[in-house]
């Protein structure tokens, strides 16, 4: 739970910025929630980056669902439903499972792209656990394409761009 001022506007959003880059969903109210303990340090950096000045109130816990309400509509509070996140999945998808380059310059072109398309997943995907996500999650399928083809060009697209 984090409370910022309202005289505080800029250290307000950039709190929030920080969290959502980190996977945090909110609940409103400062309420923010995350499957991740780890990711607790993360949102301590934030709070610490804002300095003393912002006058910030946090504390954080640990906490299970309970049996009023469903994990599934948490889910959808607090990281808006996941139906655009698995669209850009998609295009992922779409863009690069049947990408075959074959020449060594559209190998190198092909590797940077798919690297620079899916730098953008990690602030985008929150990171839920399976059991959390909804049935024919693309986000498996887009992991594994990227997985696949950074392998498999990796060396190829390297080499070339060492010659020249």
């Amino acid at each position: 739970m984090v409370r910022v001022p309202e005289g505080r506007r800029e250290h307000r959003h950039r709190v929030r910025t920080r969290l959502a880059w980190a996977g945090f969903g909110s609940l409103g109210q400062g309420v923010w929630i995350t499957p991740h303990l780890e990711r607790e340090r993360e949102a301590l950096e934030a709070l610490r980056d804002l300095g003393p000045s912002a006058s910030a109130q946090a504390t954080s816990f640990v906490a299970r669902h309970g049996s009023i309400g469903g994990e599934q509509e948490l889910v959808v509070a607090a990281w808006g439903g996941l139906d655009r996140l698995d669209g850009h999945y998609r295009a992922f998808i779409d863009t690069f499972a049947r990408l075959r380059p074959r020449q060594p310059e559209e190998v190198f072109v092909a590797q940077a792209r798919l690297v620079h398309e899916w730098r953008r997943f990690p602030f985008l995907d929150p990171g839920l656990p399976e059991a959390l996500l909804p049935p024919g999650w693309s986000g498996v399928e887009a992991r594994e394409v990227f997985r696949c083809h950074h392998e498999r060009w990796a060396a190829p697209a390297r080499a070339w761009f060492g010659e020249s």
